[in-house]
């Protein structure tokens, strides 16, 4: 009986570490802890906005995260995603948000394809964008889909 115990508490615990249990629930509202300053680029000779994030987001960069949002595919042949906070209708690349609204998938499967608007959650390892002007503010890597 002792070893049925041990084994069933051995496959939770592993289950738990494949589907992502562990990852943290990160959400939009969260994401908006961000705010952008104007700034100057030498090398260009250009202005853009650079995202200076808050405390509370700065503590969950490098950490594995999830959240869910409208996928919105940004080149379907070269595997290129975003989650956003809206569906395309009234997202960022719209106009009609602000880039803390949206976040670049990084895929790990690159087989995986969406449709626009597919609701979807997403579990990766969140990075803050400071100094790649061209990408978005956050980037999740090694993304896969959660339960």
């Amino acid at each position: 009986m002792e070893k049925a115990k041990s084994l069933i508490f051995l496959l939770l615990l592993m289950g738990s570490a494949v589907f992502g249990q562990n990852d943290v629930l990160i959400t939009w509202d969260q994401l908006a802890d961000v705010r952008f300053e104007e700034t100057y680029d030498e090398g260009t000779g250009s202005f853009y906005d650079k995202p200076v994030f808050g405390p509370m987001i700065q503590s969950m960069e490098g950490r594995d995260v999830k959240i869910t949002g409208y996928v919105i595919p940004m080149d379907v042949n070269l595997n290129v995603y975003v989650v956003s906070r809206f569906p395309f209708s009234s997202c960022f690349f719209c106009g009609n948000a602000g880039p803390e609204t949206v976040v670049d998938l990084q895929m790990s499967d690159k087989s995986i394809t969406f449709k626009n608007d597919d609701r979807r959650t997403f579990c990766g390892r969140l990075l803050l964008n400071t100094e790649r002007y061209s990408e978005l503010p956050y980037i999740l890597e090694d993304v896969k889909l959660c339960p």
